[in-house]
């Protein structure tokens, strides 16, 4: 019975345990959600805009421009590139949703800062045409100086702002897709090269091309809106290119599709050709090692 008593008495204790664990964790959890919310509402919007249409922003040596029309985002540059709109999107909020940390209270002269030769200069255009500059100047702490137009206003903004501002074109390209190919799916392979075309619906050569198939990226780019008379640059005009066409069942909807590259020439460095996705106007560096295992099959392999 003694026995019978202590364990009930270990048990009452630990569910009081438990009991005041479960308090402590919620406890803090609600002061930091509290502390977050605080320092939420202490934050400055500091940028009077909703909506955007055009962006440019430089670092003293790189420079980005943006501008929106009709709702699309275009490279200010070369309105034939394809921008990710999603992207541009992103780099829009991230100015217009801009908060201060802090205003400086009788700030010093501007050049204390470094924002008199700023490390950073983001113009923006907003919906009413409206024209405004955002200056960044020193780091302090996990934060940057920063203030805008000619207010005189100097304010600390969070150095994620900073991360925002690409200066690679590439974070900002919407790239072509490859289709999803593989062994299960590839049903023919027609390769094209001066004026022949061998096709390739074996088995066996269906399962040395679907490595190919399969694995091929198109991420780097050598030429984001190629221009006709320049394909011959990279070996791609209709004269000289390879023509390699997958015949594949789509996953999604049981259907046969095609998925068709030209080829091109090597680049500089012998390891890569470069390649275009038809209907597309870029072009793009793939591994000669991937280029082969795409348009040929071994006789041995195929012979087993």
């Amino acid at each position: 019975m003694k026995q019978k008593k202590t364990m009930i008495l270990l048990a009452v204790v630990l569910l009081m345990l438990v009991a005041v664990y479960i308090g402590l964790k919620c406890w803090n959890q609600h002061m930091e959600e509290k502390k977050e919310k605080q320092e939420e509402e202490q934050k400055l919007s500091i940028v009077d805009a909703e909506e955007l249409i055009s962006i440019s922003y430089t670092d003293g040596d790189s420079e980005m421009s943006f501008v929106k029309q009709d709702g699309t985002w275009y490279d200010e540059s070369d309105r034939g590139i394809r921008i990710s709109q999603d992207a541009a999107d992103m780099l829009e909020t991230a100015i217009t949703d801009l908060t201060a940390s802090r205003e400086l209270e009788e700030p010093d002269a501007l050049g204390d800062y470094g924002l008199e030769n700023a490390l950073y200069t983001i113009e923006y255009t907003d919906q009413d045409d409206t024209e405004s500059v955002i200056s960044v100047g020193n780091a302090v702490n996990d934060d940057y100086y920063a203030t805008i137009g000619d207010t005189g206003k100097v304010y600390t903004i969070s150095s994620d702002f900073i991360s925002q501002l690409s200066f690679d074109l590439a974070s900002f390209v919407e790239n072509d897709t490859v289709p999803s190919i593989g062994s299960g799916n590839l049903k023919k392979v027609e390769v094209t090269k001066n004026g022949k075309t061998t096709t390739f619906k074996e088995e066996d050569e269906i399962g040395q091309l679907a490595g190919g198939w399969g694995t091929i990226s198109l991420t780097s780019c050598a030429d984001y809106n190629v221009k006709e008379e320049n394909l011959v640059n990279y070996g791609l005009d209709e004269e000289k290119r390879i023509t390699a066409k997958a015949t594949y069942k789509d996953s999604s909807t049981e259907e046969e599709k095609t998925f068709t590259v030209y080829i091109g020439s090597q680049d500089d460095s012998g390891s890569n050709r470069y390649v275009q996705v038809k209907d597309s106007n870029m072009v793009y560096i793939v591994g000669n090692s991937i280029i082969d295992n795409m348009i040929t099959v071994s006789k041995e392999e195929s012979a087993k």
